[in-house]
């Protein structure tokens, strides 16, 4: 199997995807050199649609400008740059177009074809770009059909609708921000605070997640065994060991007394329980620091200081404890 790289690497992109007639679009195109070559050539074709302007590059070419090819399906662009060049070599293009007019949506594919020199022969790579237009804006939808027919209402209605395009795309997507997975992490507290739920910052994102995901079902079974089993699970990952004592380990025969001289026993202690988990070291940075010891020492006490309020949020009131932990190897 041969897993040697390819001499050149190109990425061709696109500022904006969607576009009206008339409005602007800039393609950016980095060339990334893995082996050294001899020189290097550049094309970016420029379909029927798009008015090229101006052109920038961060090497020094051959020609200060690029040479055009004209076609019937419109236009190349092409750089050439005859210099050695050597691996790890980064090129980066800018091309600024403009939209034509069109009676009828369209979509434009511009295509980038970077090919090298290499050992006597030549290598290429190709990455593509499409852009969809719209020939008419929505918002003339929204309006008597007669404005259909107005060509200048239809443009300043495009001029309203591309300012106000961003603040759609956060309306369409509004119900991302109410999924615990799919939210940014700068909305989790707001997230959690429709729920009474205070977050640890120091709780890696993905248990915070996790636990928002599962709130609603850890109110269900707030007070329980189980539920305090799944809160320890969602931020220790391991299955905590809950063992709960009641009080009907004392029974009273019918020939027995109860009196002055007789005690309960050590082992009838309702309304206690134990919690056992088994759980790894905590990983530090760098293991091998002069005070590894000391910080391991207070990442494990932060550790069972937060496991400790787990505990103490979800279990009944009136219930005491014995928390007990030990490390796995």
């Amino acid at each position: 199997m041969n897993t040697k790289q390819a001499p050149v690497n190109v990425a061709h992109v696109a500022n904006f995807y969607n576009r009206y007639p008339g409005e602007s679009v800039t393609f950016f195109t980095r060339l990334e050199i893995h082996q050294p070559v001899s020189g290097l050539s550049l094309g970016i074709s420029i379909p029927t649609g798009l008015v090229s302007g101006d052109a920038r590059s961060s090497a020094r070419h051959d020609d200060a400008l690029p040479s055009a090819q004209i076609h019937a399906d419109g236009r190349d662009l092409i750089w050439s740059l005859s210099a050695a060049l050597e691996a790890g070599t980064v090129i980066e293009y800018e091309l600024d177009a403009l939209v034509s007019p069109t009676p009828e949506d369209l979509t434009l594919t511009t295509t980038a074809i970077a090919t090298v020199e290499y050992k006597d022969t030549s290598a290429s790579a190709v990455e593509g770009a499409a852009i969809r237009v719209k020939a008419k804006g929505a918002y003339l939808d929204y309006l008597p059909a007669l404005y259909n027919q107005d060509e200048l209402m239809g443009r300043l209605l495009m001029l309203f609708e591309s300012f106000w395009k961003p603040v759609e795309g956060q309306i369409d997507a509004i119900t991302n921000y109410f999924d615990p997975y799919l939210t940014p992490s700068d909305f989790l507290p707001w997230l959690a605070s429709w729920m009474h739920l205070a977050l640890d910052e120091r709780w890696p994102e993905e248990k915070r997640r996790l636990l928002l995901h599962s709130a609603a079902q850890l109110y269900r079974m707030r007070g329980t065994k189980a539920g305090l089993q799944r809160y320890l699970e969602i931020y220790t990952g391991e299955v905590a060991e809950i063992t709960e004592r009641r009080a009907s380990n004392f029974r009273l025969s019918e020939g027995a007394r109860l009196g002055e001289g007789i005690a309960l026993g050590r082992d009838n202690i309702p309304h206690t329980f134990d919690v056992a988990l088994r759980l790894p070291p905590v990983e530090l940075p760098d293991s091998n620091a002069p005070d590894a010891r000391r910080q391991r020492a207070r990442k494990e006490a932060e550790r069972r200081h937060t496991i400790e309020q787990i505990i103490e949020s979800e279990k009944p009131a009136h219930t005491k404890y014995q928390l007990t932990i030990s490390n796995e190897q």
